[in-house]
């Protein structure tokens, strides 16, 4: 059954389901919107449950029109997948992620007359021997603060015209993100010339051993000038500041650009995420 509402309890079941699937398969089933919308109602979730346990979970996201599933590694093979995957809505059509795109995650689609639409990469390298790059005499970096949040709101708006959740960034959006544990206002590094901010950097720290890039954006007037070179290497001298070894990050496949300036400044794939749909939408 669906809904829209779940309690403290259903919440954590879900995290300690998706806790043993990323343990077994070694990628995480569920994404950083899938998590938040187990306390925020902004998606729908089904739990299927064998003696009051979650041993499957399905997140589906209106806006974004995408499902996420994951079944407990001990019962696999039993349909709760397929079963999970038939309540989705056939209209509007629905993008099915597969974090890792993990040969069974493969094979599901494919018996589901699924196809390949979208790609993520998750790309990393060490923080060190760091790749610099020098600050053009016109070019301002400062750390975020709460008065930057407009600005900042609308040149992620810009920036990200065409992607399908970073774009959608909104002032609620942005505040949960602020209000997250991670958050280091001095791990948001903005860039300013003489007509207003030019882009930002916004990094964040995962765990005692890694950073992320979260999100580098530059404004379409501004791109084309090295900028994204040079908010990159300040954000992640940051987080070497901060002890972290390694540092990760998620490109959007279409985004040559990006995964260009990425692998110039040594950063290497380890994996992709896909998003499926029904093959006669790709048609």
């Amino acid at each position: 059954m669906w809904t829209q509402d779940l309690s403290p309890d259903q919440a954590r079941q879900v995290r300690d389901l998706a806790r043993q699937a990323r343990a077994n398969d070694g990628v995480d089933p569920l994404n950083e919107e899938a998590y938040r919308s187990l306390t925020d109602q902004t998606a729908r979730h089904v739990i299927f449950n064998n003696n009051n346990v979650a041993i499957g979970y399905l997140n589906y996201s209106v806006r974004f029109a995408t499902g996420q599933f994951v079944v407990h590694p001990e019962h696999r093979r039993r349909g709760i997948g397929t079963g999970l995957w038939r309540q989705l809505p056939s209209s509007p059509p629905v993008g099915l992620w597969a974090f890792g795109d993990l040969p069974a995650a493969q094979g599901f689609a494919a018996a589901r007359g699924l196809r390949p639409e979208r790609g993520l990469l998750k790309m990393t390298r060490p923080l060190a021997a760091l790749p610099q790059a020098d600050i053009p005499p016109d070019l301002v970096l400062r750390t975020f603060t709460a008065t930057d949040a407009d600005e900042l709101l609308a040149l992620n708006a810009a920036a990200f015209t065409h992607h399908p959740e970073q774009g959608q960034l909104d002032q609620a959006g942005l505040a949960a993100r602020l209000a997250e544990p991670w958050f280091d206002p001095a791990g948001l590094i903005l860039a300013f010339d003489a007509d207003g901010m030019v882009g930002f950097h916004w990094t964040k720290q995962v765990d005692a051993h890694t950073g992320e890039v979260y999100v580098i954006a530059v404004a379409p007037r501004a791109q084309g000038r090295g900028y994204g070179k040079v908010l990159l290497a300040a954000g992640m001298s940051h987080l070497a500041t901060q002890g972290l070894p390694t540092v990760v990050l998620y490109v959007d496949t279409a985004d040559q650009t990006a995964v260009r300036m990425y692998e110039r400044a040594g950063f290497v794939t380890v994996h992709r995420d896909v998003r499926y749909i029904p093959i006669q939408e790709q048609e």
